[in-house]
């Protein structure tokens, strides 16, 4: 079948989901990736271009449902690019999210002799953390508040998102109307709303620094909201290039903004990069403390430690933790944390994409490594020759983590595995494994 056959529609059988969560059909030699479709159900799908010998379709209609199909909630689902799964009953995801870690694992020939029952809460407004993209359209006179269609540079307009808190500064029917009074419409061009555990903060990103009369009718904004939820505070923060810090437009003195670990207040800036899930993360602390079982006179290492999500918690439990960022700004801040908390931490910057990275660092005793998608590739043979005695590994990407495992699975043998929903209603999983050293 060749690339003329655009446009056509063709009845399939969906056999499994693809690791985005599309369906996935086949006739003859062909295969058909449909987004929205499910295991068991046969749909008619219109074809839309091919890639290699895969024809990526859009869904025209379900002619057999599967029993796992329900009604998403959300009336921007399929416009939006946020969510993948709002018709795919909870638990369904949960098992497809578990059968997909447990294919790529297998896939490397990595052995978990037993799963541990999956980390989960509430599947709805768990996110406190998000980026909306905006747009001023003089042409359509009209401003666009929301998240990008999926694959496409388009913004969806949405009222509100349910994966978010809820709370009146996060109507997004409100922001447009915001925006449009603004001089600076057409300036911004982002938002960014953060739920730490003491106040709801916002990055505005803008082209150019705003004008007085602006701030004066956000600041009155901000006045309204924050008089309909007194006990919530709200801070309004503006960042007009890159690598630049954000400044606070609203209250004129903010408070330092915070979230809790394990009875542990660490304190995070309006822009830090943060675990989406609060309920998830404060789980998945817990369990990785559980299964690494640090003793009081251990050195362990934390790779990829961020702000100290993993850091702070471990560091009240062993001699000291050996806590390795990329940058120096999150080094700074873990070490002031440390110096606060009055912990026996040690911050370190190093690329930890390079091999040798950890090279002039003490022997740990343990380490802990939450990698970003790439994975640590570059870091398993410095683990191995130092004959690291146990390794936990969390991860954000199943692919990643089965390739990092299968280097290591000569010396190391899995003790312990789980998964662990951080972004329910989409393909995303997180993935815990623990490891210990038995020698070659």
């Amino acid at each position: 079948m060749n690339q003329k056959a655009n446009g056509r529609v063709v009845t399939l059988t969906i056999d499994n989901l693809t690791s985005e969560g599309q369906g996935v059909g086949r006739l003859g030699r062909d295969v058909y990736f449909v987004p929205g479709a499910l295991p068991g159900e046969t749909v008619t799908a219109r074809m839309d271009k091919r890639s290699k010998k895969i024809w990526h379709t859009r869904l025209v209609e379900v002619l057999t449902a599967s029993p796992n199909r329900i009604e998403p909630l959300c009336p921007h689902f399929q416009r939006c690019g946020g969510c993948h799964l709002q018709h795919l009953n909870y638990d369904a995801q949960v098992e497809f999210k578990q059968q997909r870690v447990a294919r790529e694992l297998s896939r490397q020939k990595v052995d978990i002799p037993q799963w541990q029952a999956p980390l989960l809460d509430n599947p709805w407004h768990y996110r406190r953390k998000a980026r909306l993209g905006v747009r001023s359209s003089k042409e359509q006179k009209q401003n666009y508040v929301g998240f990008r269609e999926e694959g496409s540079a388009h913004l969806t307009n949405i009222s509100e998102c349910l994966v978010l808190p809820q709370h009146p500064a996060l109507n997004w029917d409100a922001w447009r109307d915001l925006i449009g009074t603004l001089d600076a419409a057409s300036l911004i061009t982002q938002i960014e709303p953060l739920w730490a555990d003491n106040a709801l903060v916002f990055v505005l990103r803008v082209l150019k620094p705003l004008s007085e009369g602006d701030q004066r009718k956000l600041s009155a904004a901000f006045d309204d909201w924050q008089s309909q939820v007194p006990e919530r505070s709200l801070q309004l923060w503006v960042r007009t290039e890159k690598n630049a810090d954000p400044s606070c437009v609203w209250p004129q003195t903010p408070e330092t903004i915070w979230h809790e670990v394990e009875g542990l207040k660490l304190k995070i800036q309006a822009d830090d990069f943060i675990q989406v899930n609060a309920a998830i993360n404060k789980k998945m602390v817990a369990q990785a403390l559980a299964w690494l079982a640090p003793q009081e006179n251990e050195v362990i290492w934390d790779l990829f430690a961020g702000h100290g999500n993993f850091s702070m918690p471990l560091a009240t439990h062993c001699r000291q933790v050996v806590a390795v960022e990329g940058q120096e700004g999150m080094v700074a801040s873990l070490t002031q944390q440390a110096e606060k908390l009055a912990l026996s931490l040690q911050a370190k910057r190093a690329d930890l994409s390079v091999e040798g990275a950890l090279s002039i660092l003490p022997a740990p005793d343990a380490v802990l490594l939450d990698p970003p998608r790439a994975g640590a590739a570059a870091l398993m043979p410095e683990l191995i020759r130092r004959k690291v005695g146990r390794i936990l590994y969390v991860s954000c990407d199943a692919a990643t983590l089965a390739r990092d495992l299968s280097m290591l699975a000569t010396y190391y043998k899995v003790t312990n595995a789980g998964i662990m929903d951080m972004f329910p209603q989409t393909h995303h999983v997180e993935t815990m494994v623990m490891l210990e050293y038995r020698g070659k």
